[in-house]
């Protein structure tokens, strides 16, 4: 055997032996400890005086907000220090033993509770180890999962923010027998806390459907309110006969039974539109005063061809009569021609009306198109950008 096997062989041997040594003095400590220890005992050396424990909390997530129940689910870490004067022993009486782990059964705990818990067994928290140092110092970090009270608005959902507060205490000591202190400013760590990703989706969603829903609703009505409107109650303007009924229809390719929307016809419209106008009035003026003079020839003729077979059945017609027959035919004439100028107004009045209600429903049937086009877009743009961000698109 050579000396390396030798070296070797002496080391693991004062390491077994060293761990066997600290085994017992571990245990005899314990024993020690425990033998006398009163878990009912608040620990301090004067009864007057409070103990002071600092509390403090690690806010791991926040894994649910409860809007309908009022409810906060969160992941905490407490943090629970104090001194515990009967916990006290010399190391170098006990192999150098700095610490221990004792279950909390075991010893004297602050009975710090959430007093505005939420949850079924009231205490959410997982009851670990207590670790003691040798000169008293007790450290009790119990994890668990919270379900709290929140007085939640929801008046700017989803853009609202929400004060939520946890309420920890002593629930039987008071100040005088307990002081529980922070042992941060700041109330609480944040270093590990864990974001929810799923708020920032909802976000997002809500954010994209608020808008869609909320543009549908508003152009829905326009569209709705051009396709009812009448020549009665609405005149179309100039601008909106020029973008709905013209350019935007040429745009979008739309087109009209009977009528050519190209951008040469439309540029010809608007040059002819006043020339047309005139024309068409002077031609409806010129037409009626045709048919007043070809009436009252008529008539003329009518009534001197009367007179004539008069006088030829060998009556003699005097010239009294012969104006009071012309003077009647006129008059009957004049009414007539009234009652046809009214009927010929009524009747182009009609298809003028009817010319403006079609025209109302063409431009809502453009501004429809117009939106079906921008929300399609809309809608495989924001899906194109969804897929293309997420890190794998297609899972292996």
């Amino acid at each position: 055997m050579d000396s390396s096997t030798s070296l070797y062989l002496v080391l693991l041997i004062f390491v077994i032996i060293k761990e066997s040594c600290q085994g017992p003095h571990e245990k005899r400590l314990l024993n020690h400890l425990l033998s006398t220890y009163n878990t009912l005992e608040r620990p301090v050396a004067n009864e007057s005086d409070p103990l002071e424990v600092k509390f403090g909390l690690t806010l791991q997530q926040i894994i649910d907000v409860d809007e309908k129940n009022q409810l906060l689910i969160t992941n905490l870490w407490l943090s629970l220090e104090w001194n515990d004067y009967n916990l006290r022993w010399n190391d170098s009486e006990y192999g150098g033993v700095k610490d221990l782990r004792i279950t909390p059964n075991k010893l004297w705990k602050p009975d710090v509770l959430m007093y505005n818990s939420a949850d079924e067994g009231f205490d959410g928290t997982y009851h670990t180890n207590i670790v003691v140092k040798h000169n008293g110092n007790c450290l009790y970090v119990p994890p668990g999962i919270f379900k709290s009270t929140c007085k939640i608005d929801i008046t700017w959902f989803p853009f609202d923010d929400q004060h939520c507060e946890m309420k920890f205490g002593s629930w039987t000591y008071d100040g005088n027998q307990l002081d529980l202190v922070l042992s941060s400013e700041d109330g609480g760590d944040l270093s590990d806390f864990i974001t929810n990703g799923e708020w920032y989706l909802i976000g997002t969603y809500f954010n994209c459907i608020m808008f869609m829903v909320a543009s549908s609703v508003v152009l829905t009505v326009v569209v709705l309110n051009y396709h009812h409107r009448t020549a009665d109650i609405h005149e179309m303007p100039p601008w909106i006969r020029s973008v709905f009924l013209q350019w935007l229809p040429w745009i979008l390719r739309m087109s009209r039974p009977g009528r050519k929307i190209t951008r040469k016809h439309i540029l010809l419209t608007n040059r002819m539109k006043e020339l047309e106008l005139k024309e068409r009035s002077s031609k409806s003026l010129l037409a009626n005063v045709l048919d007043i003079d070809d009436d009252f020839r008529h008539t003329v003729s009518g009534s001197q061809t009367a007179i004539g077979s008069s006088a030829s059945f060998g009556r003699p017609t005097t010239v009294e009569e012969h104006h009071n027959a012309i003077g009647c035919n006129h008059k009957d004439l004049h009414l007539i021609l009234k009652e046809l100028q009214f009927i010929t107004t009524r009747m182009r009045k009609a298809d003028d009306e009817a010319e403006l209600i079609g025209d109302w429903k063409f431009a809502a049937m453009d501004v429809d198109r117009f939106c079906l086009i921008v929300f399609t877009l809309f809608t495989i743009i924001a899906t194109v950008t969804v897929l293309l961000s997420a890190p794998h698109i297609i899972v292996q």
